[in-house]
């Protein structure tokens, strides 16, 4: 049986940040998805942004959702600064759009299947389709893009939703906090599933139907700025990273971190 090796999670505005490296973080996803004893839970993984933490201070049912999943990863360049400036401590970024391809491939590697569920019609399934071509061995089970976010289970087109319980992972792109929503709501009716994880935009990034920002912009933090200018009508979304900067900066005068 897979155990999380509990380490001490790092707080950040009420949300815990989970404190695993990159490697660490595929080890244990690799573990889960070996192991076949039936009793094991599913991981369920969020990859956290600023975003979303301040989305949980408003949203109660969003904050006990992010206390209840298995590991929570610094997904945003905001989160690792927070953590550096709060505990003097280094976090590794692992978002959706980089993991998810990765565990793709230790699907194939271990013989497992996945579900893409989300994004706008076609897209998962173009995704699916280059996904399959770029990984050896890479089984997915079925694609299906809701109309709505918040479908559950039971509505969903009885061919998508057995395709949907006999996957081992599944990624959900519905953006937070819906796609977070889904997956808690879901997710006790998913009896084969070992991983489920949000992964927002990654099915457009993969589709080419948005392009990510260049390497460079992306190691050195400017992720944000260069999908602010390619899609401005995130500005207001971006209006969340002031506020979440100065709430951490509170933080540490309040607490004397």
């Amino acid at each position: 049986m897979l155990v999380l090796d509990k380490k001490e999670p790092y707080s950040v505005l009420g949300v815990d940040i989970s404190p695993y490296s990159r490697d660490e973080f595929y080890e244990l996803i690799e573990s889960r998805l070996k192991d076949n004893d039936p009793v094991t839970p599913p991981v369920f993984v969020i990859t956290v942004n600023p975003e979303i933490v301040i989305q949980s201070i408003i949203d109660n049912e969003f904050k006990h959702i992010l206390t209840s999943s298995s590991i929570n990863t610094a997904d945003g360049v905001g989160i690792s600064w927070a953590i550096e400036f709060l505990y003097n401590k280094h976090v590794d970024r692992i978002t959706g759009s980089d993991s998810l391809e990765n565990i793709c491939a230790l699907c194939g590697k271990h013989h497992e299947s996945a579900f893409l569920y989300g994004a706008m019609p076609t897209v998962a399934e173009k995704a699916a389709t280059i996904l399959q071509s770029r990984i050896e061995s890479f089984n997915i089970s079925g694609t299906y893009s809701p109309e709505k976010p918040d479908i559950p289970l039971e509505e969903l087109p009885d061919d998508k939703r057995e395709q949907l319980q006999n996957a081992s992972v599944v990624f959900v792109a519905l953006g937070a906090p819906a796609q977070e929503k889904w997956i808690n709501e879901n997710l006790p009716k998913l009896p084969n599933c070992k991983l489920i994880i949000g992964i927002g935009g990654t099915f457009d990034f993969i589709a080419g139907n948005v392009k990510r920002a260049p390497k460079w912009l992306q190691k050195s933090g400017l992720e944000w700025f260069y999908r602010l200018c390619n899609q401005p009508q995130r500005w207001r979304r971006m209006l969340k990273l002031p506020l979440f900067a100065l709430n951490v900066l509170i933080l540490k005068v309040s607490n004397k971190y």
